[in-house]
């Protein structure tokens, strides 16, 4: 199976790059969205600060047993 990126303009997928079909041949076609290029730069500037906190403090904080006391809680 060969996946390619497309965009969908005018009612027709159009191809990103080249794709290697004869004419008028018959695909099936599944619709994965692409990841959002704002979300995904966001994510790299977050590993970045991920990594320096980590460098600079020898460690990253994990608050998983705060958040679980926190829930198991009686308010």
């Amino acid at each position: 199976m060969q996946a390619i990126e497309a965009i969908y303009q005018g009612g027709v997928f159009r191809p990103l790059t080249k794709v290697d079909l004869p004419e008028n041949q018959r695909v099936l076609v599944s619709i994965p969205r692409a990841p959002d290029p704002d979300a995904m730069t966001w994510l790299a500037r977050m590993r970045e600060h991920h990594e320096r906190f980590a460098a600079e403090r020898g460690f990253l904080p994990d608050s998983t047993l705060d958040i679980a006391e926190d829930r198991m809680r009686d308010d």
